[in-house]
């Protein structure tokens, strides 16, 4: 699993959504500074390369392996599917992370069956036609670039199996194990996982924070309002540092 590594207050580990790559914090990592490390990783599979990981939960053993091989116990700040392995490293466990930061994620990632049935036909169409428009409050051409970039578009395939395993994914029932110190921020226009999602989740971590919704902001927050999540990413992990 690639990964490249930044200054930051307390150690912390990036995880992109479905179908992204680290570029995706790429203009959050500057908003952090510290004498620690902020690690922005490239999830098995992506951008390029074959599909070892099928379900959220294997996705987060790769990502507990990486935690055990540098011997870290940071906070995991993951986006939509990142945000739900996160969370599983961190039900499954509890004593390898000091911290969650859940950005524009779900208990549960339910995923429109058009959306299943356009990636198993013609994914790049679906991704333009249907997924991009519905990730975003407002796309400029500088927005619409750093999105491409940040999408692991050479490696279609990537895509349907990431989504099927953003649908199959379900931890209601498990919230309550869930310990470490939490935030949760999303985007009062976000389609994908609505603010109410985020609720959901404040209600059943006991350990988090009031969510945090980003005004003028869609799914992809970390592009729209880079500096907003760098602000509160920086914040939380100097506290954690104290």
């Amino acid at each position: 699993m690639d990964s490249a590594s930044f200054p930051a207050p307390f150690d912390c580990v990036l995880i992109h959504g479905a179908g992204g790559n680290r570029a995706l914090w790429n203009d959050v990592l500057p908003a952090l500074e510290g004498g620690r490390a902020a690690y922005a990783l490239d999830l098995p599979g992506h951008p390029t390369g074959d599909i070892s990981c099928r379900t959220v939960d294997e996705y987060a053993q790769a990502v507990h392996g990486f935690l055990t091989e540098h011997r870290i116990k940071p906070v995991l700040c993951g986006h939509s599917m990142g945000g739900a392995i996160a969370m599983t490293v961190a039900m499954g466990h509890p004593e390898s992370v000091s911290g969650l930061a859940l950005v524009s994620t779900g208990a549960k990632l339910g995923v429109l069956p058009e959306v299943l049935k356009g990636l198993e036909g013609d994914p790049l169409p679906t991704i333009e036609r249907t997924i991009t428009p519905m990730s975003f409050h407002r796309i400029d051409m500088a927005v619409a670039r750093k999105a491409r970039a940040a999408l692991s578009l050479s490696n279609p395939a990537i895509f349907l199996n990431d989504y099927k395993a953003c649908a199959a994914f379900d931890a209601r029932d498990r919230l309550k194990t869930v310990t470490a110190p939490t935030i949760i921020v999303c985007g009062d226009d976000d389609r994908m996982t609505p603010p109410r999602w985020s609720q959901f989740l404040h209600d059943g971590i006991a350990s988090s924070k009031q969510p945090v919704i980003v005004s003028e902001a869609g799914h992809m927050l970390p592009l729209e309002k880079p500096a907003e999540c760098g602000r509160l990413l920086q914040a939380f992990l100097a506290e954690l540092s104290r």
